[in-house]
């Protein structure tokens, strides 16, 4: 399993034998708090199997989707770097599992393997842009505009133009109503932009999203 994800999988058998010795698995339900924000952070966590929604609340007290976080894919590791609080709350969005290594643990693995810390802070960089972005989108002016940039963002993202995300989260992460996400996505499935499926939004024409995305 370790050897799927893609922080490990470069890694000689002697060093893969060490990582396994110091991960922590468990199993969780849809739903089921891994941590909240401002607790403590312990470790750098792995999405095994299932998916894990991160959510910031903001000073008005309402929730925001940061990110969905799929198999193969590590969250928190910030708190690696910085010992502090982690900055936002992580649920489980499905039935899965996922893994820990705590700080420690995985200081000793860093220090004996510093591509291991170029990769952790290629990631943070490549995070805190596309969190500029996410901003952009929150500012952008028309609901068609912030749609369409959220669907291309999430692809930039993930890697692949099929979302495993049902309405609601998009309506979360764009900052919109659940009823206008809607019919935004109807209309850009009517235009032949998307593909529209339970759970999952499939993008077929990204240059007609980018057009969209533009819209003040």
């Amino acid at each position: 399993m370790l050897r799927k994800l893609p922080l490990f999988s470069e890694l000689p058998l002697e060093d893969l034998q060490f990582v396994s010795s110091i991960v922590r698995t468990r199993c969780v339900n849809e739903g089921e708090l891994l941590f909240a924000e401002a607790e403590p952070g312990l470790g750098v966590w792995f999405v095994l199997e299932g998916a894990v929604r991160l959510v910031k609340t903001d000073p008005l007290g309402r929730e925001q989707l940061l990110k969905v976080v799929m198999p193969q894919e590590f969250f928190a590791e910030v708190v690696l770097f910085d010992g502090g609080s982690y900055p936002a709350t992580a649920i489980a969005a499905m039935e899965g599992s996922v893994a820990i290594i705590y700080n420690a643990d995985a200081l000793l693995l860093v220090q004996s393997h510093p591509t291991l810390a170029w990769h952790f802070l290629r990631v943070l960089s490549a995070r805190l842009r596309l969190a500029q972005e996410r901003n952009r989108i929150l500012s952008a002016g028309a609901a068609s505009a912030k749609v369409a940039a959220t669907l291309l963002l999430l692809s930039q993202e993930q890697g692949q133009d099929s979302i495993p995300l049902g309405q609601q989260d998009i309506a979360d992460m764009a900052g919109l109503a659940r009823e206008t996400v809607s019919r935004v996505l109807v209309s850009f499935a009517k235009k032949g932009l998307i593909s529209l499926r339970r759970k999952n939004i499939t993008l077929v024409e990204k240059k007609q999203l980018a057009f969209y995305a533009l819209e003040q």
